[in-house]
């Protein structure tokens, strides 16, 4: 499932790892030298999120012919999207990274599992 995450929201999955990590062993300083890369992330996983969203559903029914199979792929993925995003608000909200005025422009959590249980398919 990370693998089909990785092409389009793998710059966030690595940098949620990495952050938590710090956060972890408590170099937290080290977090304040990223915020071009956090801009980055943010305003591009703003922009794409949905278009990537709908090619990784698409991919995963054109590649798996068994519909159980593909739609279990696709809800585990969307799953994992979410909580990594997540992952990225709360490392977001450390005080390193707690001003950056980027951070207004995230996303909405809830307005993504939303816009996500479109992608729920329905027997």
């Amino acid at each position: 499932i990370e693998e089909i995450l990785s092409p389009p929201f793998g710059g966030m999955i690595a940098f949620v790892k990495e952050a938590e990590a710090l956060v972890e062993k408590g170099q937290l300083e080290r977090l304040r030298g990223e915020e071009a890369r956090v801009t980055q992330l943010v305003r591009g996983f703003s922009s794409t999120w949905k278009a990537a969203v709908e090619a990784l559903s698409q991919d995963v029914m054109r590649s798996f012919s068994n519909f159980k199979n593909g739609t279990g792929i696709i809800q585990g993925a969307l799953t994992q999207l979410i909580q990594y995003y997540h992952r990225f608000h709360k490392v977001l909200a450390q005080p390193p990274l707690r001003a950056l005025p980027v951070r207004a422009e995230l996303i909405n959590i809830h307005h993504l599992m939303v816009e996500l249980k479109k992608h729920k398919p329905n027997f």
